[in-house]
């Protein structure tokens, strides 16, 4: 069930002079596309308001530009009659750079999202709707019912995240509006697919060969596959902890329902990526702070080796209830 509509999001933006944009942590390509999108959508259609993007791509997609704000390089007086937008997240714990808005430095805040997901932060204005495969989606969706002019910026960077969180228009919730959205991108001079089909689909050598490594290792038990990537894999393959992260190297092998890519990070603790083919996971998830996400597409914290036997175990345990 969705919370509101496309509408308060325009009220939202309407109402504020100075907008804030969020993403979320370990950034993937429809946080970084929803808030890039939303920008240039903005800075096109209100060219008298000041957006601000707040973030950090951590090297990915480096076909495309990213010029992140420095929130401690932002005159004060841009605070005044501000909006904090929150993109594809919800949570503090899930938001990065979540202490700006902690602290309580905007008018106002919008969370436009498709995680169902009930949020520690108060946001005046809310747009939560699960039927769509990407945060991006909903902002090329506003666009489109406000009528917005649709620039080529905000046409790729939107595209971007339709295409990543849909893979590729593969997945459940990809309907007829994806494709309505798709063919209202497409006013954009200029805009073609391709320009971001072809850079996403560029392979490293060394990726592969590290995919290759996960194919024949792989563990299988109970239906759910895991591979652990340790911070020794890593060096050896002269990957760091975010290339090393394609959990879907996993998908949908044989007869299994859930894939597990366990991955050391530099902090010290473990990120799972959770993914089934038709097993709700995202409860489980949520148990392993900070957690949580879509149904079938979520993300764990494990602090040890422990943690990870956990998640396995109670993951075994979800798929026994669906034989």
């Amino acid at each position: 069930m969705a919370k509101n509509s496309w509408e308060i999001a325009v009220k939202a933006i309407e109402e504020h002079d100075n907008i804030f944009i969020f993403h979320h942590i370990r950034p993937d390509g429809d946080c970084l596309g929803s808030q890039y999108g939303l920008r240039y959508f903005i800075k096109a259609n209100y060219p008298e308001k000041n957006v601000f993007v707040l973030g950090d791509e951590v090297g990915n997609f480096p076909f495309m530009k990213w010029d992140f704000d420095k929130f401690e390089e932002i005159d004060k007086k841009y605070f005044e009659n501000s909006l904090g937008v929150v993109v594809d997240a919800n949570n503090s714990e899930r938001i990065q750079f979540a202490e700006y808005i902690l602290d309580k430095n905007f008018t106002h805040m919008l969370r436009i999202d498709h995680h169902p997901v009930d949020p520690d932060i108060k946001y005046d204005y809310e747009w939560e709707d699960a039927t769509f495969a990407a945060a991006a989606e909903q902002i090329a969706y506003i666009a489109m019912k406000a009528n917005w002019k649709v620039t080529l910026d905000a046409a790729n960077y939107t595209y971007l995240g339709i295409n990543t969180d849909s893979g590729r228009f593969q997945y459940e919730y990809v309907q007829r509006r994806t494709f309505d959205v798709m063919s209202y991108l497409h006013n954009a001079e200029g805009f073609n697919v391709w320009n971001i089909n072809f850079p996403l689909s560029i392979r490293e050598e060394k990726k592969v060969r590290f995919n290759a490594y996960i194919s024949l290792n792989y563990k299988n038990e109970g239906k759910v596959l895991y591979f652990h990537v340790t911070k020794e894999m890593q060096d050896q393959f002269g990957l760091n902890a975010n290339e090393a992260s394609d959990v879907n190297v996993l998908a949908n092998i044989g007869d299994c329902k859930i894939w597990v890519l366990f991955i050391d990070q530099p902090d010290g603790t473990i990120r799972a990526r959770v993914r089934s083919n038709k097993i709700w996971i995202n409860h489980i998830c949520a148990n392993y702070k900070p957690g949580g996400g879509h149904e079938v597409a979520s993300g764990a914290t494990c602090k040890n080796e422990q943690d990870m036997r956990n998640l396995i175990e109670d993951l075994k345990a979800e798929v026994l209830k669906y034989e």
